[in-house]
């Protein structure tokens, strides 16, 4: 089956506010056998809401509408809806209520306007929205029974409605095949590179009921494997057969089975062997570390970071040298091998992770170019080191030497 996703908000159209609404729906609705086959944003303007819910519906059989349920003038959504499939705006006593207490409940004071949420349109199945106070409303055309479903744009008021209200409701309303996937994370390869190395057997993958997808990053690419069937076991075990194959092919570049971040993966490695981990990082600047910590549990592996920015700090807090870093320069092989050393001592770690680079855009120099990034890393068997011959964009070169050294990590405490 397919849907489409209408996003309402000046906000979006201005680059103020980024839709992560629809990608979130998106890999939600393919799990559930439901394929998106177009997202619009448009204005919050009436005449491009009925446009666009005409044009939607003249595709497809399910429509998602976020945004525009707020209490301001602007906020335009339910009304265009109401005149959209013929009907007026009601008060319903039980939504009343509902906002009432939601007010109450955070000693705030009830304006007018947000008793006007509590209007709704007479036609519509209302989906009460515990984490706000803009309702959900499910609308069924008679004439063909196409669903056009609205919420709130916040997103996890939408995404709350999506998995309680909504879902249950698809279920109910269709009978979907099954679409069972797995995504594998690659690190130090490129999207072509990958492709070309499993040529043959992507070439055959459509022939056994399986569909591939590569999702790039910089240096990374997911990788997911689909298949659709009313039996949802064999769906399932037609891509972990092709998944087994792939593991195969691609060998040391798979660090993760699972759809997780490079973080994630480390934090799941590392706690299973009861390994801990610390950081000592200049030129990334505590992404390393940030990237760990934003995983739950990963204080049961990670013991702590310096953010070694300055060579006074390079040498008080992590014991480096102050005669390599004179000889060799802050950006060298010597220097962070000694951080990663330091850290790993003062921490009491297992293992722990060094960088020091030229970032950018400026700071370069014939020798150390922008882009060069040192990565040490310090376990159990000593300290290795790498060099990384990065762009010019600071950004990209922090992310890459970020992602960089959570793979390493990953592939050498296996």
């Amino acid at each position: 089956m397919l849907a489409e996703i209408i996003t309402i908000g000046d906000e979006l159209l201005l680059g103020q506010t980024v839709d992560t609404n629809s990608a979130w729906m998106g890999g939600q609705l393919a799990a559930h056998g439901i394929r998106v086959h177009r997202i619009t944003s448009i204005s919050d303007e009436a005449d491009a809401i009925l446009v666009a819910l005409d044009e939607a519906l003249s595709r497809v059989d399910f429509v998602l509408v976020t945004g525009g349920l707020g209490p301001t003038r602007d906020d335009i959504t339910k009304e265009t809806l109401a005149a959209y499939f013929g009907t007026e705006l009601v008060m319903n006593d039980a939504v009343l209520e509902t906002i009432t207490n939601w007010f109450s409940g955070r000693g705030f004071d009830m304006l007018e306007a947000n008793r006007h949420q509590a209007m709704l349109p007479e036609a519509c199945e209302v989906l009460i929205n515990p984490r706000g106070t803009a309702m959900g409303m499910w609308f069924e055309r008679e004439v063909d029974q196409k669903v056009v479903v609205s919420m709130p744009g916040v997103p996890y008021e939408m995404k709350g409605l999506m998995l309680e209200e909504v879902f249950p409701r698809v279920d109910r309303h269709w009978k979907l095949p099954t679409r069972y996937h797995r995504t594998l994370l690659t690190q130090g390869v490129g999207e072509s590179y990958l492709s070309e190395l499993v040529l043959e057997w992507e070439e055959r993958l459509e022939s056994r009921g399986v569909s591939i997808a590569y999702l790039p990053a910089p240096g990374q690419v997911r990788v997911r494997l689909s298949a659709v069937d009313e039996d949802a076991k064999a769906a399932k075990n037609r891509v972990e057969v092709e998944v087994a194959a792939f593991l195969k092919m691609a060998g040391d570049y798979v660090v993760s089975e699972l759809d997780e971040s490079l973080g994630s993966a480390v934090v799941h490695s590392l706690a299973k062997q009861h390994l801990t981990l610390s950081t000592a990082e200049s030129c990334t600047g505590g992404a390393i570390a940030a990237s760990i910590t934003s995983v739950p549990g990963s204080s049961k592996v990670f013991k702590g970071s310096v953010v070694a920015y300055d060579n006074h700090v390079k040498e008080t807090m992590l014991g480096v040298s102050s005669v390599v870093l004179l000889e060799h320069g802050a950006v060298s092989e010597a220097v962070v091998c000694q951080m990663a050393l330091g850290v790993k001592e003062r921490m009491g770690t297992d293992y722990a992770v060094a960088t020091s680079g030229v970032a950018g855009p400026d700071g370069g120099t014939k020798e150390k170019p922008v882009g060069t990034v040192w990565i040490a890393l310090a376990g159990p068997k000593g300290v290795e080191s790498k060099c990384l011959s990065l762009g010019n964009n600071r950004a990209r070169n922090i992310e890459r030497s970020v992602r960089e050294a959570l793979a390493w990590i990953i592939r050498t405490a296996k």
